[in-house]
């Protein structure tokens, strides 16, 4: 799921920091690169630059600024940045440890204190890099890659002084078994780097490379015992190894012999280190007998090699398929030919280490600080492209509100506009006065809203009072008066009354009346026995 999400959604390159493979040998600089598509992975720039002899000896950089010149003119010419790189495996050292599991907190410290007793370099000038490939109850089995300070150092400052940042430093062997072998493909294999100048060989077993080794024999080799076998030039040679190889019905009658000795020093090499490869299990797992041999290298598709050393050793020798891990044949053709495609087997699969899943991993020697300043300039990037993103989405809201914006500001003008021509129309309204009206409405509005709520207006009082008459009693004359100093409300009634009767009813009822809070009545009005005039003040509550 994940690989199919990456293949459809690829990180951005910015982001990926995605890098150009480099294979550097004594003679020439093969490059190469792989770019994420919808149908997968497709190879995009490759191509290879020679080197002039002297310039790398056994891997050692012999002429820096000779390498700085051809690595400078390459990173202008394709632009490069980031590069994954091999190291000679001349100067490279793979072995397994076995630890034990209460040294697990600190592994490098752990292997740094044996480091002295496998390779013959001191600790303190050693660069290494490790991964636990398997364990039991007690133990742990490291398998650790070790190279000189110096070596590294070397390559590191031409990188440097050439405009390029490594992003890895690894096993030549590893990066081969990562294209050659079928992902998922757990059986050992041995794997044959039959190049120009010199043959690699290694051992591989669930898709690590255990056992590596070097030997002084190649394709230049070959053509030169040829050459003086056969009194010809060296390009003559050439043309003819590659004409008859090592088929038995060759037309050259001499030929077969010839490049047989050479194949025979080769056969008995890869044997000898079969042999120690299934008499040594120091590294935590049984060595199985070997599934295969596979063959790659620029000088790997000679004609009948592989039937000559299926033969030899009695195993299933078969030629490397490079794009295996990269390309599915049916959905798309690479554009370098199948026989070309085993001299790049390096850069294949170092280009896939950008693309590499886990719980694969990339045993990198490049020194801790570098892959610090590794990491922080991902993290220095991650930062620009989200503060980037942030840019551009604020500058998108905006553009968005531009029109909101530009419209309020249109109608506010028109309001503007038109109470201007309404003031010019009426300029008997003065807008000063009109303001003035407004705050005196506004403020006599706040008094009317605080008013007490148990105030009730005069007409209730009045419509209260006469509604409650008794018989026997006629008013004439009622008088409401207000005094808002003291708060102070009273109703003077004036009326007959038919009897006293009548009359002491109709105070009875005043004094019964919930907005009364006082009946004033002289004694006076009381001399009558009938047709009684009365005057009544009442004060209200």
């Amino acid at each position: 799921m994940r690989e199919i999400y990456s293949r459809h959604f690829p990180t951005p390159s910015f982001l990926a920091m995605s890098s150009c493979a480099l294979d550097i040998s004594d003679q020439s600089i093969k490059y190469g690169e792989l770019l994420a598509t919808p149908l997968g992975l497709r190879l995009g720039r490759f191509g290879h630059e020679k080197i002039p002899p002297g310039v790398i000896t056994s891997g050692k950089i012999e002429n820096e600024n000779e390498l700085i010149k051809i690595l400078s003119n390459l990173a202008k010419r394709e632009k490069l940045k980031f590069v994954r790189t091999s190291l000679p495996e001349e100067q490279m050292y793979l072995f397994t440890i076995a630890l034990p599991k209460s040294t697990a907190i600190d592994l490098r410290e752990a292997i740094s204190l044996q480091l002295e007793e496998h390779i013959p370099l001191k600790a303190i000038d050693t660069i290494f890099d490790f991964e636990v490939v398997t364990e039991n109850q007690d133990t742990l089995y490291v398998q650790v890659l070790a190279i000189a300070m110096v070596t590294i150092e070397s390559y590191l400052s031409v990188f440097k002084r050439a405009g390029l940042v490594p992003l890895s430093f690894e096993l030549e062997a590893q990066a081969i078994a990562r294209a050659v072998i079928p992902r998922g493909d757990l059986n050992p294999v041995m794997i044959v780097d039959f190049g120009s100048a010199r043959t690699g060989a290694s051992i591989a077993h669930n898709g690590k490379v255990f056992f590596t080794t070097t030997l002084d024999i190649g394709g230049v080799a070959i053509t030169n015992m040829i050459a003086k076998n056969f009194n010809i030039s060296y390009e003559e040679a050439e043309k003819m190894k590659l004409s008859y190889g090592l088929s038995s019905t060759a037309s050259a009658d001499d030929i077969f012999p010839a490049i047989l000795n050479g194949m025979s020093v080769l056969r008995d090499e890869l044997n000898r280190h079969y042999v120690y490869w299934k008499t040594h299990e120091d590294d935590g797992f049984k060595h199985d007998k070997l599934d295969r041999i596979i063959l790659c290298g620029g000088d790997s598709n000679l004609t009948g090699l592989s039937n000559y050393l299926s033969a030899s050793m009695m195993l299933k020798v078969e030629n490397a398929n490079a794009w295996v891990n990269v390309a599915d044949m049916k959905k798309s053709v690479p554009s370098m030919s199948f026989e070309e495609s085993f001299g790049y087997a390096t850069v294949l699969g170092l280009a896939l280490a950008d693309y590499i899943q886990k719980p694969q991993t990339v045993i990198n020697v490049i020194p801790e600080e570098e892959k610090k300043a590794l990491k922080r300039m991902y993290w220095i990037r991650l930062s620009s492209v989200i503060f980037s993103f942030l840019a551009i989405l604020l500058t998108t809201a905006s553009l968005l509100f531009l029109p909101s914006y530009f419209f309020s500001i249109s109608k506010s003008n028109l309001a503007t506009s038109r109470l201007e021509a309404f003031n010019k129309a009426n300029p008997e309204i003065s807008t000063n006065n009109l303001d003035k009206t407004i705050a005196d409405i506004n403020s006599k509005l706040t008094l009317l809203s605080v008013k007490d709520s148990s105030y009730i207006p005069s007409e209730i009082i009045l419509k209260n009072l006469i509604s409650s008459l008794p018989n026997g009693i006629e008013l004439s004359q009622i008088n409401y008066s207000e005094e808002a100093s003291n708060n102070l409300r009273t109703i003077n009634i004036i009326g007959k009354a038919s009897d006293r009767a009548a009359l002491r009813t109709f105070k009875s009822s005043l004094d019964s009346n919930p907005i009364v809070a006082l009946t004033d009545l002289p004694i006076s009005n009381f001399i009558g026995k009938t047709n009684i005039s009365f005057t009544i003040l009442v004060t209200l509550k």
